[in-house]
């Protein structure tokens, strides 16, 4: 049976499986991956509603895209080339990456 949940959820897909069994635990992760792609499409089809009823700006919605990057970025850094556990890893990402905004803002 071909199951694309398990290249989008990964482990977890493996612990919905030892949970509810193989039948249930396939079904309940396609419906995860289907809630998924539903929640990103109407995302996208709302984006100008959202932009324009949220009370953010351009700005705003551009300063939060670069942090989650950057830090994503330095995450798969430390975790995989410097062998970090992955809460520390995350933790130092997000703080040398809010230091870095912050130094940024004060020197501009």
């Amino acid at each position: 049976m071909i199951n694309p949940a398990s290249f989008v959820l990964a482990g977890f897909q493996d612990t919905l499986v030892s949970a509810f069994g193989p039948s249930l635990g396939w079904i309940i992760g396609q419906l995860i991956l289907i809630f998924l792609l539903i929640s990103i499409i109407w995302i996208i089809q709302n984006r100008n509603h959202i932009v324009n009823e949220s009370g953010w700006g351009y700005s705003n919605l551009l300063d939060i895209s670069v942090i989650l990057v950057l830090t994503g970025v330095q995450h798969i850094i430390y975790t995989n080339l410097l062998e970090f556990p992955v809460v520390s890893s995350l933790g130092i990402s997000l703080f040398v990456t809010m230091s870095l905004r912050w130094h940024i803002l004060v020197l501009e």
